[in-house]
């Protein structure tokens, strides 16, 4: 398994090729929600200043029609820039993608929506290589999954995890709603004893889980099932906590060491999310 680092500062990834990381998932400016925003230029900047990384670039906002004349353009350059791949959201990419036979993969990321091999086959059939699986389903599922698909990939190791995304603004409308402004801050919100943050940016309205997810006690299980990489999500996280967590992961996944497990535990505490958590919904048939 190869981490796939969602870095928090874009202007400093010297800090983490140092330390080992080679590959790095960034959101195209403008095209992108709840990742590091980056330009064409500055992405065939660091391309060449860094010739011996992957570089995965998130498309996962939803496209309207006027945006793909400008979206076609960008994709035609960043296969000319030589990337690794595009994660994708919205179907336009995909008919871009095969319109123009594109050199770099495909990867499906529609979020909470990659909890099943059927589906991986599907989309792997039309040509997309890779899957960022949900943060929702089980290690076991993740496993199943990739025994039974030929399409590669990301399991969510590390971050903070996404509950939902608005194209509205709501911290706009909220604190309109108060006749205050809005100051462009994170906002943390008690519901329940859970803890939320939401984040609001030109695109819409993030919340996010206020409890970092480490999956790091599953590493080993999903590094020997062959899983291609593991995500570590820097958002929200200080740049020096960050390096340590990085660090640790790849001394587990490169020693195979529980010591180290405990110390992320006790670095970022033990929430496993759904890791080792089936579902309580199902769907039923046939009834009214």
């Amino acid at each position: 398994m190869k981490i796939a680092l969602v870095p928090n500062n874009i202007n400093n990834l010297d800090s983490y090729t140092k330390i080992g990381v080679k590959t790095f998932i960034l959101g195209l400016a403008g095209f992108c929600i709840n990742y590091p925003s980056i330009s064409i230029k500055n992405i065939k900047r660091m391309a060449n200043t860094f010739q011996n990384i992957e570089i995965f670039i998130s498309i996962n906002k939803t496209i309207f029609n006027h945006e793909l004349p400008i979206l076609e353009k960008q994709m035609i350059e960043l296969n000319e820039i030589g990337i690794k791949g595009v994660l994708f959201y919205d179907l336009g990419v995909v008919s871009l993608y095969n319109k123009h036979n594109f050199s770099y993969s495909l990867v499906w990321h529609q979020t909470h929506m990659v909890t099943n091999y059927n589906t991986c086959n599907y989309y792997y059939d039309k040509g997309v290589e890779y899957g960022v699986l949900a943060s929702e389903i089980t290690k076991d599922e993740m496993i199943e999954i990739n025994k039974k698909t030929p399409m590669k990939l990301f399991a969510f190791l590390i971050g903070y995890p996404i509950m939902a995304h608005s194209k509205r603004k709501l911290l706009t409308n909220y604190y309109n709603s108060l006749n205050q402004e809005y100051n462009g801050d994170i906002k943390i919100i008690e519901e329940h004893n859970n803890s939320y943050m939401i984040k609001e940016t030109e695109d819409g309205t993030c919340i996010f889980e206020n409890n970092i997810l480490n999956g790091a006690c599953y590493i080993l299980e999903l590094d020997s099932s062959k899983i291609e990489y593991g995500i570590i999500n820097g958002f929200n996280m200080d740049e020096s906590l960050l390096l340590k967590v990085v660090t640790l992961t790849q001394k587990i996944i490169d020693e195979k060491d529980s010591k180290t497990i405990e110390e992320l535990k006790q670095l970022i505490g033990n929430n496993t999310g759904f890791f080792n958590k089936k579902t309580i919904f199902k769907v039923k048939k046939d009834e009214k």
